[in-house]
């Protein structure tokens, strides 16, 4: 992706969460774009363009799994990485059934991020075609 702006959008209710997960993104030479709730997030969905989304599970309205749903009802879906800070029982199944590629506990620490979002887009960049 040399060359190309990477956007990652942050989805995160809470502001501080959002403030340092900006930050974090900024620190792994991604642009980050924040938003205070899911609806927002897919309003603007199309203007953003992300090339991944750190995506708050537990949040008021549309929680993380609602908007992954809502999501999976467009195309192409973006590649997403649920974050919580309760991880409860059937949580991370219920994510990675509805298309989440990664599925972290906060709080998360730089070299997580980094290897979170590293093994997201080696799954999703598309193969290069061989020539014959």
């Amino acid at each position: 992706m040399s060359g190309q702006q990477r956007i990652i959008a942050i989805v995160d209710d809470d502001e501080l969460v959002r403030r340092a997960l900006c930050r974090l993104a900024l620190s792994l030479s991604f642009t980050p774009v924040a938003f205070a709730s899911g609806e927002s997030f897919l309003k603007a969905l199309d203007q953003t363009s992300p090339s991944c989304v750190l995506l708050d599970f537990h949040m008021p309205s549309l929680n993380g799994l609602d908007v992954l749903h809502e999501l999976r009802a467009r195309q192409p879906m973006p590649a997403v990485i649920v974050i919580t800070g309760a991880d409860e029982d059937g949580v991370r199944e219920s994510c990675m059934r509805a298309g989440a590629a990664g599925f972290l506990n906060k709080p998360l620490s730089r070299d997580t991020l980094s290897s979170a979002i590293e093994a997201v887009e080696c799954g999703w960049r598309p193969r290069p075609k061989r020539l014959s």
